[in-house]
């Protein structure tokens, strides 16, 4: 087992939001969260092509927050309500199942972003989007639609511990900024939306990349993959 040993402080996080099933399922990025010292505001983007595309497609708002209201300040306790209390006798559990250990210095709205603060029984998700991150560190990346490759997955040939690569697909229909990552020379999904600009940035930067398979959750019928980065200095 990996662990994240260099926490990045985010300013700013991404709330997406996912159309339900029967939907074009492709994740929308609908506000963002904003630090505000020890707080955060939300922000919905009412000027973006994803906001539009998602009230098209059934978002109306996040709970508890009008969309009428584009920003709404000191929203963080209530996000925090998608993240299991520190108090909880387990909450070291939780920290190791997204390779954090229980010991390091984490600060809630980093935590949110690190987890990815997902709820079973509804749509929306938080990206960290690691912008202007400098090596080293360290991410777990859940990998985006694995489950619709069906047996080209090969998911019973894949074991923790595998080598994964990023290589950019320009020609992607559905969006042309898409990064697939490859493993054993086949594809098994994409980086998510929110993260995959800066892993194209990080390899044209030169970065080192050192990704592998952490994680494999789920069935063969509705696989949950996730890979573990360590992004270092310059290659030499």
């Amino acid at each position: 087992m990996r662990y994240i040993e260099h926490i990045v402080e985010p300013d700013r996080l991404l709330l997406s939001w996912q159309p339900p099933d029967g939907a074009e399922r492709m994740r929308l990025f609908v506000a963002e969260l904003l630090k505000n010292g020890d707080d955060a505001d939300l922000v919905y983007l009412t000027q973006s092509d994803d906001y539009t595309l998602a009230r098209e497609r059934g978002f109306r708002e996040y709970p508890g927050f009008s969309a009428a209201k584009e920003r709404h300040d000191n929203v963080l306790p209530g996000f925090l309500k998608r993240l299991p209390p520190r108090t909880r006798r387990d909450f070291g559990v939780y920290l190791n199942a997204i390779r954090i250990r229980p010991e390091t210095a984490i600060s809630d709205f980093a935590l949110l972003g690190y987890s990815g603060a997902k709820l079973p029984w509804d749509d929306f998700t938080i990206i960290h989007p690691f912008t202007s991150a400098q090596p080293p560190f360290e991410l777990l990346v859940k990998v985006q639609g694995c489950r619709y490759l069906g047996d080209a997955l090969q998911y019973e040939h894949l074991s923790v511990g595998m080598a994964a690569a990023f290589e950019e697909e320009p020609d992607n229909e559905k969006d042309p900024d898409a990064v697939r990552i490859m493993i054993a020379g086949r594809k098994i999904g994409y980086v998510p939306r929110g993260l995959a600009t800066q892993v194209r940035q990080w390899t044209r930067n030169g970065f080192g990349m050192d990704a592998t398979l952490e994680r494999i959750n789920g069935s063969k019928e509705a696989p949950s993959l996730f890979l573990f980065l360590a992004v270092k200095s310059l290659a030499g």
